[in-house]
């Protein structure tokens, strides 16, 4: 299914499962979020969760804002639609959502060695900001990307409204 075929909407606690089902696909064991971490994510306060669906859910991200500033806390893609563009459709609409809530800024934290999702990411707007050693354990290390203006902010020309 093509990526200009996908829905993205607002998550509920009922799409658990569905977020669950992809954490497991999308990520080895060892790096899974937990069903209450996801479920803290789906209620608590300032997050913004949204799930893309195809056929069925095919991506999930979430995102928490305080203040001004966002922090984009969790992407998950199933691995049968990445490099397709719902990475970055589900991005550009979290950027979009928060910038409602009152956002200026967003940072993120990604492994150094993803580059897909630092493309991705870059794609988006988003520039390195600084790197943190052993921010994922030892030796894996995390670049902190942070997305300066989103209200002069455009998106990807993909993504245009």
């Amino acid at each position: 299914m093509s990526p200009d075929r996908i829905h993205i909407s607002a998550a509920h606690r009922d799409d658990l499962a569905a977020i669950m089902a992809l954490e497991g696909a999308g990520f080895p064991e060892a790096e899974r979020w937990s069903e209450r971490s996801w479920l803290g994510e789906l209620l608590g306060d300032g997050r913004t969760v949204l799930i893309a669906r195809a056929h069925a859910p095919v991506g999930v991200i979430t995102v928490q804002t305080v203040g001004e500033l966002a922090d984009l806390h969790r992407l998950v893609v199933a691995p049968g639609y990445r490099r397709r563009g719902v990475g970055t459709q589900l991005t550009t609409a979290a950027v979009r959502a928060v910038r409602h809530l009152g956002a200026r800024a967003m940072i993120l934290e990604v492994d150094y060695t993803n580059d897909p999702a630092i493309a991705l990411y870059a794609r988006v707007g988003f520039e390195q900001l600084t790197a943190r050693e052993n921010y994922y354990g030892p030796g894996q290390h995390a670049l902190i990307m942070k997305l300066y203006d989103l209200e002069a902010w455009t998106g990807p020309p993909e993504c245009k409204p």
